[in-house]
């Protein structure tokens, strides 16, 4: 019985690795519509990139597989940058200051750009409006805002608030009941029902 078990998890392992090849030169392909001039991409396995022609590559990067990167807002990444397994950068965000809770309909536009010759670590999190220096080491479950100097090494530290939202601003669309929905578009929420 063992050796059938080693052979099906050979034929297994045999398949994914193929559908991995696959899917990652289609998404190698998508992701170079922004950047035809870049050369010795390589996506490995499946990942997901939104809006790929406002996305700027280098040559030389490398992105493991997990990969989700929206690029809408612009996202250039120079050359020799190499990313871990399941990186997601965002270069948009939603309105939490619009018209309905927890946000609107309105997106928000922040280009993200990666110096050359970085690292990026397995699980990390770049929000919209991040700029990290040439040569810097992001490790891995690192959420990066704002600007990361060149050659800098930064990693995940215990989470700290940053802001607060207008409590005016809040309590009022708490009381009018305005609430966002799917992509933000309006939600009224009938609080007479409830739950048993």
């Amino acid at each position: 019985m063992s050796s059938l078990l080693r052979l099906s998890y050979l034929a297994m392992r045999f398949v994914q690795v193929v559908i991995g090849k696959v899917t990652g030169r289609l998404v190698t392909s998508h992701a170079l519509r922004g950047s035809p001039e870049a050369r010795d991409v390589i996506f490995h396995g499946s990942s997901r990139i939104m809006h790929p022609e406002k996305l700027h590559l280098g040559s030389n990067v490398h992105v493991n597989f997990g990969a989700y990167w929206v690029c809408e807002g612009g996202l250039t990444i120079g050359d020799n940058c190499h990313f871990g397994k399941g990186t997601t950068i965002y270069t948009r965000n939603h309105n939490h200051r619009g018209t309905a809770l927890p946000y609107d309909q309105e997106n928000i536009a922040r280009p993200v750009s990666i110096g050359k010759n970085c690292w990026i670590g397995a699980e990390a999190i770049i929000l919209p409006g991040a700029r990290i220096g040439e040569g810097v080491i992001i490790g891995a479950g690192t959420v990066v805002h704002g600007e990361i100097p060149p050659l800098s090494i930064v990693g995940a530290a215990a989470p700290v608030q940053i802001s607060e939202r207008d409590r005016v601003h809040y309590e009022q669309l708490e009381k009018d009941g305005r609430y966002g929905g799917v992509s933000g578009k309006l939600y009224t929420h009938d609080k007479s029902q409830t739950r048993d």
